[in-house]
């Protein structure tokens, strides 16, 4: 529907996948009907960037240019620089962010552009709120076991690191969010990979000297630097046997094969089956048609020995063959219950099943023996295990991590003219990896009695750090990120990675409870003021400088022509409430707007030419309360913060009132 005085052209296509009553796509909307046509968009990553533009569709009828966090300013002063070039005057272009691309990480280059002067627009779109994703084949550990990230469902229960106990704790996962195709890096640590967007945080220990005291801290990637230390797993819960499903039995005769009622199938893992479950993965495969389980052990290879043991164990020497390369097991049971417990098919398809990393720590270790009886050998205490199929490395590496190994990074190995040669990565077309892993010194008992009284942050039972050794810019990939319950994290390829939801930032208003931020008992929420970008970039000497809200959306459209008609750079700071971020019904996104001036939050003013304008005040202003009891983010609020609370937004408004009309700053332009 059209509202009389606003263009009726969309610029901002319907069928985004913004969240409903999003306060940012309304925002971003009407800033665009008031810029019109002619218009170059500069946009960082952020919640309008996933939402708008997942490869290769895109919501904006005009031309739009995307580029990371700290480089906002910069890109949209090579925008305007060409235009100047061509000799265009007409064309607006607009630089748009929010938390991480005006606030903090891209703040350098935003003040940077102010100081150049340049005629661009720069928007800020104030949700106070962060947002990442991982890349699709990241491998989370759940209470089912290990589960790429596009298996996850709401409800399910995932590993996570508590930030008061520093251990390993369930939580359910409460969101799965589809965030369309971003340019990813890889972390790596001597045993952990991970690709993450440049806006995921992972949890890092910040030392601060002998006599100092270790904190942990949230860093985004983009932040990270090599040598700092990321937090791992390093051993997983104590799980419990596994119960087999029941497989449909054959009846007597299917396949010519005899005595195949006489197999007994063991209901649940133990040592004993495990262990030849290793074998198989290593040397084994099933023929159903054959009804026929098979090993490649030849005569005198140690496997071959041990797995005649384990069969004639599970009273299975009835169905047994063999000839001098190979062990047959001549049972469609046998062969049906191999095959469906979902360890893959072909030595290049093999891989771990996610229940595996539910089993007691002896079931594990007996499954790994019998890796290491199949492709795998030992030399002192060091193990390496050699197999064709990568993702069998990459699941092998995280359950020794599960186990407490010492394992390094997966190495590539192809042959040439009968050369072997050795990269540092495994490659889809190598002929087969290895993986090396040996044992801790001292048995798990011990370690964990000696670090009783020492501080976690030099390693617990389940945790420890590891330094980056490398961070690297991969290309675009298609990304997801949970939401977790409670801790506000979860385990990834090994390492503790945030989930997504809004985390503290430079915006974020004081005392709000934020994934980053969290309130307790001790410190209730974000402890900083909210950085004052308005009066920053007044201070740069430019001639415009207002903030807005989607509470007035003719007051937005009046402050964004103005900037436009503005000589010289000119900031517009947009009040944009955020749904999930705090925690508000999606019908009030227009109600707490309101709200937020009724309260003088969030006033509206002009610095025009140096000089300070109220220009709306409020008639008869509103007690904070009314304001915090609409968001999830401040239910922990007390009278005691409520009242500190207000003293700070009636000093801030204060000084608004004491300098209305008054000239605060110089301008250069």
């Amino acid at each position: 529907m059209a509202i009389i005085g606003f263009e009726e052209k969309e610029f901002f296509a319907p069928g985004h996948r913004a969240c409903a009553g999003c306060g940012e796509a309304l925002a971003l909307r009407h800033v665009l009907k008031a810029a019109g046509q002619e218009t170059i968009l500069v946009m960082a990553t952020g919640c309008m960037e996933v939402v708008s533009t997942p490869y290769p569709e895109s919501a904006f009828e005009i031309p739009w240019v995307h580029c990371a966090f700290e480089t906002v300013g910069s890109v949209a002063s090579g925008v305007k620089a060409s235009l100047i070039a061509k000799g265009d005057t007409k064309t607006n272009v607009i630089g748009m962010g929010g938390d991480g691309a005006m606030f903090d990480i891209g703040f350098g280059a935003l003040s940077g552009a102010l100081e150049r002067g340049h005629k661009i627009l720069f928007v800020v779109t104030d949700n106070e709120a962060y947002m990442n994703c991982l890349a699709l084949d990241s491998l989370i550990m759940t209470k089912e076991g290990l589960k790429k990230i596009t298996e996850i469902n709401v409800g399910d229960e995932v590993y996570a690191f508590s930030q008061s106990t520093h251990e390993l704790v369930l939580k359910k996962c409460s969101g799965v969010f589809d965030n369309g195709k971003k340019r990813v890096f890889e972390i790596n640590t001597s045993s952990n990979t991970i690709k993450a967007t440049g806006n995921h945080p992972f949890l890092i220990l910040q030392r601060n000297g002998k006599e100092g005291k270790n904190k942990f801290v949230w860093k985004m990637v983009e932040e990270l630097k090599v040598g700092e230390e990321v937090v791992t797993l390093k051993k997983g819960l104590e799980g419990k046997s596994y119960n087999f499903s029941n497989i449909k039995l054959s009846k007597k005769g299917d396949y010519k094969v005899n005595k195949i009622n006489e197999v007994n199938l063991p209901g649940k893992s133990s040592p004993k089956i495990m262990k030849l479950f290793g074998i198989y993965v290593g040397d084994g495969w099933t023929r159903i048609n054959k009804a026929e389980v098979g090993f490649a052990l030849p005569n005198g290879k140690k496997g071959r020995k041990e797995a005649k043991q384990l069969i004639e164990s599970l009273s299975w020497n009835n169905c047994l063959s063999e000839n001098e390369n190979e062990l047959q097991l001549r049972s469609i049971n046998i062969a049906r219950f191999f095959d469906s417990q979902g360890f893959g098919k072909g030595a290049k398809n093999k891989i771990i099943p996610q229940w595996v990393f539910t089993l007691p720590l002896k079931e594990k270790q007996a499954f790994v023996e019998g890796l290491l009886l199949s492709d795998g050998y030992t030399i002192g205490k060091s193990h390496r295990y050699v197999s064709a199929s990568y993702e069998l490395l990459r699941t092998l590496r995280l359950l020794l991590q599960t186990m407490d190994m010492q394992v390094g990074k997966i190495h590539q190995q192809t042959k040439k003219k009968g050369v072997l040669v050795v990269k540092k990565q495994l490659l889809a077309d190598s002929t087969y990896g290895y993986v090396c892993f040996s044992g801790k010194q001292g048995a798990m008992l011990k370690y964990a009695n000696q670090n009783k009284q020492r501080n976690f942050l030099f390693g617990n039972e389940h945790f420890e750090t590891k330094k980056i050794l490398s961070i690297e810019k991969k290309g675009i990939e298609k990304t997801l990120d949970l939401r977790v319950d409670g801790e506000h994290n979860f385990v990834a390829n090994g390492v503790v990675v945030h989930n997504t939801g809004i985390q503290r930032s430079g915006a974020t208003f004081p005392y709000a409870n934020t994934t980053t931020s969290p309130a307790g008992k001790i410190i209730v929420g974000k402890q900083e003021p909210k950085k004052p970008l308005t009066f920053i970039a007044a201070a740069h000497g430019i001639k415009y400088v207002a903030s807005a809200s989607v509470s007035n959306l003719f007051d937005l459209k009046t402050k964004v022509q103005k900037a436009l008609a503005t000589d010289g750079p000119s900031l517009l700071h947009v009040y944009v409430p955020c749904i999930p971020g705090w925690k508000m019904d999606s019908s009030l996104t227009i109600d707490i707007s309101v709200k937020a001036f009724e309260t003088n939050v969030f006033p509206l003013y002009e610095i025009e030419n140096g000089v300070l304008k109220l220009n709306q005040k409020v008639p008869q202003k509103k007690g904070i309360e009314e304001y915090l009891m609409m968001q999830g983010r401040f239910k922990h609020i007390t009278p005691e913060i409520a009242l500190k609370m207000q003293t700070y937004v009636d000093a801030r408004y204060k000084f608004l009132e004491e300098n209305n009309g008054k000239k605060i700053f110089d301008t250069l332009f």
